[in-house]
């Protein structure tokens, strides 16, 4: 009975570790962000352009248009991000913000000028999603902080 109980447990526990070791590998287990975080900014206009094809239905002249777009975007703001990753004054902080809040509102329309009626109505759909997600972890977060106090 001992021997039974014993092979379980290390059964149990070699099992554990293997699927662990799995999961790593897959890349599940991280979050959605930090995968792409890693990637080249051509994967990452590549995967956003995947992601607008199966959701907005873009046809193949669109989604190289809208793969530019982004890529155009990721690279004019890439050196904007590492800016603000190092020191800067607060009146520095807030020109890069503005700067990237224009080649955000240029990438908007850049998309909107190549879209469809039915395509701006789902682009704006999942911009809401998007920006009601963002809201939600903050929110989350400042509960965090409220509950910390």
């Amino acid at each position: 009975m001992k021997k039974l109980i014993l092979s379980l447990a290390v059964f149990t526990l070699t099992a554990g570790t293997v699927l662990a070791q799995d999961a790593e590998k897959s890349g599940k287990g991280q979050g959605k962000g930090q995968s792409m975080k890693n990637n080249t900014p051509e994967e990452r206009a590549k995967q956003r352009a995947n992601a607008a094809e199966k959701k907005l239905g873009l046809t193949a002249d669109q989604k190289v248009k809208f793969e530019a777009a982004v890529l155009e975007r990721i690279n004019a703001n890439m050196p904007l991000r590492e800016k603000l990753k190092g020191s800067t004054t607060p009146e520095e902080r807030k020109a890069t913000r503005e700067q990237i809040k224009a080649n955000h509102d240029k990438f908007e329309t850049t998309v909107d000028a190549f879209l469809t009626p039915e395509q701006k109505s789902k682009w704006e759909t999942a911009k809401k999603e998007r920006k009601d997600r963002v809201k939600g972890k903050a929110k989350g977060k400042q509960e965090e902080v409220d509950l910390e106090d």
